[in-house]
């Protein structure tokens, strides 16, 4: 009787090579696709986190005849207890202060609210959060008085527009040193802009025309919208 056998057949050295570069421009093609959808995930996130903010603001607005939580900002004078939230450099967070906490839901303040999930805040100089409220609707302290109003706190019902008007940003993170967003001074220092950190791969320039960021508007809905348009006095001025 014979026996019939078949031996496998190996792959040769370049055939091997073949195949290991076919793997290695695989890779090289998906990984940015990858990374691409994962940041587009981080922008939902910091969206839906934004869209929490407004729902709160909201809540505050009906609790408080329309009032606009201050704008929180080291002016001096400590923190206000109606400031959008806790924030005192060199002073760690008061868990149940702030004036949003109520109506986040949770019974104690959650930084992840307050932290777009792309923004390394360990990065920042003082402030250690990424989003920031204008403070022509929030109003702004004196520092040497601090019963007094710098910019006023306004109502709700007095902003004209406010599918238009932008609330809060998701502010870059090369120039967010508190919780107020000032965009009327962006034209004499170059600060208080929307980040662009979903849009690009870094952020490294204050440029207003490079890329987009979320903006959480007065009418509650959250846009990733142009940069530009955060230095626009249209978009910002609730009298405009």
């Amino acid at each position: 009787m014979q026996y019939s056998s078949s031996r496998r057949r190996a792959f040769t050295l370049v055939e091997l090579l073949v195949v290991i570069g076919i793997i290695a421009l695989l890779i090289s093609i998906l990984l940015p696709s990858l990374s691409r959808a994962r940041e587009q995930a981080k922008r939902v996130q910091c969206a839906s986190n934004m869209r929490q903010i407004g729902l709160a603001v909201l809540g505050y607005n009906n609790e408080n005849k329309g009032w606009f939580p201050r704008a929180s900002a080291d002016a001096g004078n400590g923190f206000s207890n109606d400031d959008w939230i806790f924030w005192d450099p060199g002073r760690a967070p008061i868990r149940d202060q702030g004036a949003l906490v109520k109506f986040l839901g949770d019974k104690f303040f959650v930084e992840a609210h307050y932290r777009c999930p792309s923004d390394d805040v360990t990065a920042h100089t003082v402030y250690p959060y990424s989003y920031s409220m204008n403070e022509l609707m929030g109003g702004l302290l004196f520092a040497t008085n601090p019963g007094s109003d710098l910019h006023v706190r306004i109502k709700n019902t007095q902003i004209k527009r406010p599918a238009e008007k932008i609330m809060f940003v998701d502010e870059s993170s090369t120039t967010i040193d508190d919780g107020c967003w000032a965009p009327q001074h962006y034209a004499t220092d170059g600060r208080n802009i929307i980040s662009n950190r979903h849009d690009k791969t870094a952020e490294k320039s204050n440029d207003p025309h490079a890329g987009n960021g979320n903006a959480l508007f007065a009418d509650q809905h959250v846009e990733f919208t142009d940069r530009y348009n955060s230095v626009k006095i249209e978009y910002w001025d609730p009298a405009n």
